[in-house]
């Protein structure tokens, strides 16, 4: 082979080499670019995410695991019978005795004294049950109750971060609309500049309405610039609630806002749906039936305890190591069976009678905050519908208020076109409809802000599913 064809073919290969890393290159530019891609996040989306990864619904969630062991242990340790196996309690002694008796009864020294070796074994099948008044039964029911509220913990901790998590979204919702609204009204001020461009060209306007106009597409890009970091920060509140550790970028998608007209609602109805399944109300009658209970124990205490018992052992007891670890577990079998009583007359008496004072006076105190945490919730929710009407007819107002402000900034512009209006008249007539567009998002989010305290306060969902207005500027 020649060398040109050496030449030729290092080169092709050189080529070949060259794209196809250029390739492998261009590939994992993509890949990269894929993973870097935003996270385009629905509602459903982030709740069913904040289900499985926000770290206090996961400490709530943790925290109920232990129900079924700790009733079983109720079972086993408080109510069954107990049961005790010992095997091989094997031990070896020795004693010496240097004193004797007489026969008359009288100590005398031995004079064969002399060191006495003896081992022995036992196993032991014990089964004992004790109880005091009605102990069984209020243990089971004490375990029933710490098991209740721990699932009403969970069942309210799910609840808050549901809260939490449509909260932050709705307000990830309403900074990007802001954002929106920001950008279209940068739009707007580039055609308001350009326009007095032209009527500049024209001899119709002067420098001092360019530069005017220059000035407000510069502001308005600042305010478009905060509002873009004002979104950023609501993402990032959103991402914490959800427990999301990817690092990729993360963005709302449009959701449809449930407005709607709240006069229909009924105050009395959603304390009374409340009262059923609030979380917090739910708690609180357990806290007044754990109340009762430990009423009920302190008053046992002035029962007799009773105890029942049967030991079945077998003992082997030899001289010197015969009886070490003997295995012979069937012969010379013994067995007692027991029962004792044991009567709390005289022991305990002032301070048993202090305890049950005390208990009396806690169920007393529990009560009344039970009826405080129903007034509460009688506020907190009428209070909640008040505001939500409020919003809805704030909403309502600044819908008509924007109105009202693009009919009169489309005539100022007109007459700004017309020279019967100067750039500065022209210039409020654009901030005073600005304005308007930010109130009607304000008002849009704040009707479902208040919606939401609304729906925390009940504990469940209120709102009409199909009564929904779509997101507008």
């Amino acid at each position: 082979m020649s060398m040109r064809q050496c030449s030729r073919r290092s080169a092709l290969t050189i080529i070949f080499a060259g794209v196809y890393a250029c390739g492998s290159l261009g590939g994992m530019v993509t890949l990269e670019a894929q993973d870097r891609d935003p996270i385009q996040l629905t509602l459903g989306q982030a709740l069913e995410y904040a289900a499985g990864s926000n770290p206090a619904l996961r400490r709530a969630t943790n925290v109920t695991l232990v129900n079924g062991a700790e009733m079983r242990s109720t079972w086993a340790e408080r109510i069954l019978p107990r049961a005790q196996l010992t095997l091989f309690n094997t031990a070896f002694t020795g004693n010496l005795q240097r004193q004797a008796l007489d026969n008359f009864g009288n100590p005398i020294a031995d004079p064969s004294a002399e060191w006495n070796y003896f081992s022995q074994t036992v196993h032991n099948l014990g089964l004992s049950w004790s109880f005091q008044g009605a102990s069984l039964f209020q243990s089971h029911e004490r375990q029933k109750l710490t098991n209740e509220d721990r699932d009403l913990g969970l069942l309210r901790t799910r609840t808050d971060v549901e809260i939490q998590v449509q909260r932050l979204f709705i307000d990830a919702l309403e900074q990007k609309a802001l954002m929106q609204a920001e950008e279209e009204l940068v739009a707007a001020r580039r055609i308001d500049l350009d326009v007095a461009e032209r009527l500049f060209s024209l001899a119709l306007r002067t420098r001092v309405d360019i530069l005017n106009a220059e000035l407000a597409v510069e502001q308005q890009a600042l305010t478009l610039q905060q509002q873009e970091a004002t979104y950023q920060r609501a993402l990032l509140a959103l991402r914490t609630a959800m427990g999301l550790a990817e690092d990729r970028p993360l963005e709302v998608g449009d959701e449809p806002l449930p407005l709607f007209d709240p006069s229909e609602f009924n105050a009395s109805d959603l304390i009374s749906r409340a009262l059923e399944i609030n979380p917090s109300m739910m708690q609180s009658g357990v806290q007044l039936r754990s109340a009762e209970l430990a009423l009920r124990e302190q008053k046992s205490g002035w029962w007799p305890e009773v105890r029942f018992g049967v030991d079945v052992f077998r003992r082997s007891y030899q001289p010197e190591t015969e009886a070490l670890f003997d295995t012979s577990i069937g012969s010379d079998l013994e067995s007692q069976f027991y029962v004792g009583f044991s009567i709390p007359v005289l022991s305990g008496v002032f301070q048993q009678n202090t305890r049950q004072q005390q208990a009396a006076i806690d169920l007393r105190n529990q009560r009344e905050q039970d009826r405080e945490a129903r007034l509460q919730l009688d506020e907190v929710i009428r209070g909640s519908l008040l505001e939500l009407e409020n919003q809805w007819a704030s909403a309502q107002l600044s819908e008509r208020s924007r109105e009202i402000a693009q009919e009169a900034l489309a005539l100022a512009r007109e007459e700004y076109r017309l020279g019967t209006r100067s750039f500065e008249e022209l210039r409020a007539a654009f901030q005073q409809e600005a304005d308007t567009r930010r109130q009607v998002i304000t008002a849009r989010h704040a009707f479902v802000d208040a919606l939401l305290t609304l729906e925390e306060a009940v504990g469940a969902s209120v709102r009409d599913s199909r009564v929904t207005l779509g997101l507008g500027n």
